[in-house]
């Protein structure tokens, strides 16, 4: 069998549209395994055994000849994507990354989500993955720890993104509760909230009401998503399914929803051939999507007139990002252009991606 140890730093990624053929697998201990190739994604490799089981295994524990393997799938894989995006578009171009510092607070250990503030120039709310109490964090371009606040008679079972926006005068976070890595759960929680507004820093412990709660389920199967935006311009809440080996599926939801007594409905409205996404922000005029991959992200331009299908349907613009340890998040900034991004792991890192020559 082969061994299932903890992540290491390798750096490749790829996700292929139909698995390969069911090969021998070889760890640097000897055990081996028949299975297809399905990912490899921040130095994980994914494979899927003939009793359809995935197995989970770090790239740096497969012997030389196995993960030369893998890096030429990886070749292949960037090659289809750099055929299928392009490195141009709208009416700017992206400068390279730069890291303005990193959270101090030691209670951020899995940054999932982000979101810039609505409300205070310079400041960011961010939340861990699972595991914690259901409590947004606070911090500033240096990475100072500013509060948290938690959320009133909620819990926090897979919290995965987390969605800032402002409407009709007012700035609002969408917290997702959305991850479903089993596939088991039909039916999904987001929790509205208003922004807080007194000045930072956030009295710890302070309680925020829920605006409200939208439950929802996929129109056509269970699905894990990592993914949720808001576009404020026709209120619409878009959500990505992240895959491993096939493409992932776009949603649309209407917000509000039309019925509260019942799910709401999430229809599909398109797929995206790219690896496992983890995150998407929508620009505050609805133009532009961001979707990230934990390794680069791309950007979905859409024109005026277009939906949000249409926009998905056409060749994004890759724009690269730095190498993080697993980058769960992203979010514009409040000039509607400007990239932030954290990662998963301590210190989680606060990263810039400004439009050139800004």
């Amino acid at each position: 069998m082969v061994c299932r140890i903890l992540l290491c730093a390798a750096a490749f990624w790829a996700t292929l549209p139909a698995t390969l053929p069911a090969r021998t697998w070889t760890d640097r201990a000897g055990n081996v395994e028949d299975a297809e190739f399905i990912s490899c994604q921040s130095g994980k490799v994914w494979l899927r055994t003939d009793d359809g089981r995935t197995v989970e295994v770090p790239l740096a524990a497969l012997c030389s000849a196995d993960q030369e393997f893998v890096r030429e799938q990886v070749k292949q894989e960037e090659a289809r994507l750099a055929a299928e995006t392009t490195q141009a578009g709208g009416e700017f171009e992206y400068g390279a990354p730069r890291k303005l510092a990193e959270i101090a607070s030691p209670a951020v250990s899995e940054s999932s989500g982000l979101a810039v503030s609505r409300r205070h120039e310079g400041l960011f709310w961010t939340h861990n993955d699972s595991g914690d109490d259901p409590r947004l964090y606070l911090f500033d371009r240096q990475g100072r720890d500013l509060g948290w606040c938690e959320l009133e008679g909620v819990q926090a079972f897979d919290w995965e993104d987390l969605a800032g926006f402002s409407y009709q005068g007012k700035s609002y976070l969408l917290v997702c509760d959305v991850g479903n890595n089993g596939r088991s759960a039909g039916v999904h929680m987001m929790y509205l909230v208003e922004e807080p507004g007194e000045p930072p820093p956030v009295a710890e412990g302070r309680t925020i009401p829920i605006v409200e709660t939208i439950h929802f389920a996929y129109e056509d199967d269970f699905r894990n998503c990592e993914a949720v935006a808001v576009d404020p311009t026709d209120r619409t809440i878009l959500l990505v399914s992240k895959e491993l080996g096939r493409p992932a599926a776009v949603y649309s939801l209407a917000w509000p929803p039309t019925d509260a007594e019942k799910p709401a409905r999430a229809c599909r409205i398109g797929e995206l051939r790219l690896p496992a996404v983890t995150a998407i922000d929508v620009s505050a005029d609805g133009r532009r999507a961001i979707v990230l991959t934990y390794a680069h992200a791309y950007e979905y331009i859409r024109e005026p007139g277009q939906s949000w299908a249409e926009a998905f349907a056409s060749k994004p613009r890759q724009i690269k990002m730095p190498e993080r340890v697993q980058g769960e998040s992203i979010c514009y900034g409040r000039d509607g252009k400007t990239l932030y991004l954290t990662s998963e792991k301590r210190p989680a890192p606060l990263w810039e991606v400004a439009p050139r020559g800004e």
